[in-house]
């Protein structure tokens, strides 16, 4: 995948930084978030894990079902359902980066 040409001006903006401070590229890059060391990657993780679950805060029982099945009350089964519904749309969202801020 080809680096887009934002990130790319970032890259050379921080190495330009590297050699006029005298720190080594690896650390400039580091410190501008442009390396996904294992330590950034769980970080990322924990925040998109934290933000379904702040979504899923405002939401309800009564929403899920009546948004999936133009009704408040159903089975568990059906509101398990609604559920899974939900999380799909979210992640779909996510993935086409058309999901609304908090």
């Amino acid at each position: 995948m080809p680096v887009d040409l934002e990130t790319y001006e970032r890259f050379l903006l921080a190495e330009k930084r590297a050699k006029e401070l005298g720190l080594s590229v690896i650390e400039v890059l580091d410190r501008a978030q442009l390396l996904l060391t294992k330590q950034r990657r769980h970080h990322l993780q924990v925040q998109a894990i934290e933000d379904v679950t702040r979504r899923l805060d405002r939401q309800s029982p009564n929403k899920l079902m009546s948004h999936y099945y133009q009704r408040v009350d159903g089975t568990p089964a059906e509101m398990f359902s609604a559920l899974q519904r939900w999380f799909e749309a979210v992640v779909r969202n996510y993935a086409n980066e058309t999901l609304e801020d908090l």
